[in-house]
């Protein structure tokens, strides 16, 4: 049985992630880490989810929460969302190394975190290489072991609406037969089920999954 830290639950990739962990029989806690309440109905519902409601720009350094078996980390917005690259870089750089660290001092043993493809910390575009800035963050926290899942276009439903997006998405279910499996887009649920798979092994090895790992058999 293993006990779950999640951060970003309220996002795309985080709901599914929180909603398969809740029914996994191997799961016996779910720590799920937010700026805000997640619904009551969810929390009634879930004797085994805990939903601390915490400031993310001054998280709680000695909260016994951070010990957890593994850390699932989907944080993540866009500079659209933020408002400059500096807030984005704020949530996917700083934010994610902050979690990453805290949870490894406190002996969290596994980390996944949700990336991006071609994420690269030489990259000249400030999204890819933020990210892999944040993977290479992840890998240096201190973990025995950690798992970098690298999806491709996401299949899933926002709350927010991203025109760019949809409009990929919708082309992309069209196309996905003929492309390879690198240049498919991801089923979000398919991407959660993976990464919470991973959280779950007993595997001391550093992964990285490209977005093919993430297409159904």
């Amino acid at each position: 049985m293993a006990s779950l830290l999640l951060f970003g639950a309220t996002g795309v990739v985080g709901r599914a992630v929180l909603n398969l962990a809740l029914k996994h029989p191997d799961v016996h806690q779910v720590t799920a880490v937010t700026r805000r309440p997640l619904a009551a109905s969810l929390l009634a519902q879930h004797p085994k989810l805990c939903n601390p409601v915490v400031d993310m720009a001054n998280l709680p350094s000695d909260a016994p929460w951070w010990k957890a078996d593994a850390i699932i980390c989907t944080l993540g917005t866009t500079i659209k969302q933020a408002g400059t690259p500096e807030k984005f870089r704020e949530v996917d750089l700083h934010l994610v190394n902050n979690v990453a660290t805290l949870a490894a001092r406190h002996g969290t043993h596994t980390a996944v975190l949700n990336s991006s493809s071609m994420a690269n910390p030489k990259a000249r575009g400030l999204y890819l290489r933020t990210k892999g800035e944040a993977e290479q963050a992840v890998l240096k926290a201190g973990f025995q072991r950690v798992v970098i899942a690298r999806p491709g276009l996401l299949d899933g439903d926002r709350e927010e609406f991203r025109l760019g997006e949809e409009i990929g998405v919708k082309a992309s279910r069209l196309l996905n037969p003929l492309l390879p499996k690198r240049l498919r887009s991801v089923k979000v649920e398919r991407l959660a089920a993976v990464m919470l798979a991973e959280a779950l092994r007993n595997n001391p090895n550093h992964t990285i999954l490209e977005s093919e790992k993430f297409q159904a058999d």
